[in-house]
């Protein structure tokens, strides 16, 4: 038979590893505004995060700063503008630089607050002797009656101890918020780039999950604080505090999180403005670029700076009073078209039924972001442009509630072997043997030879790879136009953020099939070079382009 008549051969199709799952819609930006959005974008372009992730960092912080400051109304229902928000991202995501960025203006408050905190407590330690010492002294010359030495006593005026200066907490515990709204400032921010602290941690072992949960959705609520101890001095209540919160947590604990019965059954979850994001990490060259000097960032740090500065109304027992937001005539209609539109999608068969909780509470998570952006910009009223944005925004939270129902847990051998397809092919290792492997691989293949065997036999299986012998291994040729979710893409070059790692300065990378179901790290390259110096990313200590 002549060569030419020969067929060619036929390779099997590759099988999945992973499921494909549908991808996140872009994050509408715009709808937050000039000064929120441009701020989410200066953040997008200096860290190079998703815009998610950058957008619930400024909306969560932005919720923080506004919350003393405004209730929306509806029906004569007064509604606190608190957000709670939760971010699922990986390690080495840039997690941290994009909350270090929205947070800047209140870190710095928070310092402001430490050092006057400083001055507080030793005039108040030196009031406090002296009123003892009075005290003493009436004490000890009292020889009038009972009635005379009380009366006498009540003229000493007792100093009050200078609350805590902490507005912003990483507290994992449900005990420990309480007692920092209790005794320090009404209007507080539990933000955490490690989140797995509160949600591995005390808060969320059986014994504690119930109460860790409802605690907190009472806290969204604005529902008064309440402690009963049984030492003397330990009971406690206030009125009128804020609570505004953004949890970032890695996949591997987010699978947990948004399984868990306890969580879904209090309605906790469906209080929670949550996004996962693809992962950038592989695409971000390094740029130099220094984000302390950027207009957009210069002008959001401002406005917040002096929304966290500004004295809150309060009552006369000194309880958080925040002014009325009315919704008017034109804004209000706006909303019962949202609320009615969200509402006639959770019946049978309804598009948003099996999001139930997180979609019954829609209506009112607008009317907060609406009554955020109102504080933010300035308006005594909520007017319908204001809920025409935050109507976008729910709408992309809705979506991406529905997207991330019954997060499916994958197979850690599956996790793997994606993860050492994609060095392979990023590597362009089209034949290769198991011992060169072991030496040159990625490093968790170099681990243990049994362990590298295992993921080499999942790849064969799933026909990623050929091989005769166990020993040389052969990379499908299918593997490279695999439309499947687990095919190969080369990424355009994009710039970095100002935080580069030796992981950021490979030229391509991979798209993987659904960060859902992929709680894996993204694939380390085999080459990389020097990074560049890291720009500066210390920030002026006065804000310019004040608004």
């Amino acid at each position: 038979m002549s060569a030419s008549l020969i067929p060619a051969p036929t390779y099997p199709e590759p099988l999945p590893l992973l499921p494909e799952l549908e991808k996140s819609a872009p994050y509408p930006i715009k709808a937050l505004g000039d000064l929120l959005g441009n701020a989410a974008q200066a953040i997008v372009e200096a860290v190079q995060v998703p815009g998610a992730l950058a957008a619930q960092s400024v909306l969560s912080a932005a919720a923080m700063a506004a919350q003393a400051h405004g209730n929306a109304q509806r029906a004569g229902q007064l509604i606190p503008l608190s957000l709670f928000a939760m971010t699922v991202a990986e390690s080495g995501d840039r997690k941290s630089a994009a909350d270090r960025l929205a947070l800047h203006a209140h870190q710095q408050y928070q310092r402001e607050l430490l050092e006057q905190y400083k001055a507080d407590s030793k005039e108040y330690l030196d009031q406090r002797d002296a009123y003892q010492k009075a005290r003493a002294n009436i004490l000890d010359k009292a020889k009038g009656d009972p009635e005379s030495v009380a009366a006498e006593l009540g003229n000493l005026l007792e100093p009050e101890a200078p609350p805590p200066p902490f507005i912003l907490s990483e507290e994992p515990t449900l005990e420990g918020l309480q007692k920092s709204l209790l005794r320090g400032h009404p209007s507080q921010g539990l933000f955490s780039d490690e989140g797995g602290q509160f949600f591995g941690g005390h808060a969320t072992k059986p014994e504690n999950a119930l109460k860790s949960v409802a605690g907190l959705s009472k806290l969204w609520d604005g529902a008064p604080i309440s402690r009963t101890r049984a030492s003397e001095g330990e009971s406690s209540a206030r009125y009128g505090c804020r609570l505004s919160a953004h949890l970032m947590i890695q996949p591997i604990v987010a699978t947990e999180v948004l399984s868990n019965p306890v969580m879904q059954g209090q309605g906790f979850l469906a209080r929670f403005l949550i996004a996962w994001p693809e992962s950038l990490a592989g695409t971000r060259l390094y740029r130099d670029a220094d984000p302390s000097r950027d207009p957009r960032l210069e002008r959001y740090w401002q406005r917040t700076a002096r929304l966290l500065a500004q004295e809150p109304a309060k009552d006369e027992h000194g309880e958080l009073t925040p002014p009325t937001l009315v919704l008017e005539p034109a804004a209000l209609a706006a909303w019962i078209t949202e609320h009615d539109a969200i509402e006639l999608q959770l019946g049978q068969g309804g598009d948003m039924q099996e999001i139930k909780p997180t979609a019954s509470k829609g209506a009112e998570n607008l009317l907060r972001i609406a009554g955020v952006l109102a504080v933010v910009e300035g308006r005594q009223a909520i007017g319908a442009d204001l809920i025409e944005r935050a109507a976008v925004l729910m709408r992309w939270y809705l979506a991406e509630a529905l997207r991330l129902t019954n997060p499916s847990k994958v197979d850690p051998q599956l996790t793997q072997a994606q993860r050492l397809l994609d060095w392979l092919l990023t590597n362009q290792w089209h034949r290769f043997d198991a011992r060169t492997l072991q030496r040159e691989g990625p490093s968790f293949i170099r681990q243990s030879a049994k362990q590298r065997d295992v993921i080499l036999a999942v790849l064969v299986e799933h026909h990623w790879l050929s091989t005769a012998d166990r020993k040389t291994f052969n990379l499908s040729p299918v593997a490279t136009t695999a439309t499947s979710a687990t095919a190969h893409v080369t990424q355009g070059q994009k710039a970095c953020d100002t935080i580069a790692t030796r992981r950021d300065s490979t030229p391509q990378a991979q798209n993987l099939s659904q960060p859902v179901a992929t709680p894996s790290q993204p694939p380390k390259p085999a080459a990389t070079g020097l990074v560049a110096k890291v720009a500066n990313v210390a920030v002026p200590a006065k804000f310019r382009g004040e608004i």
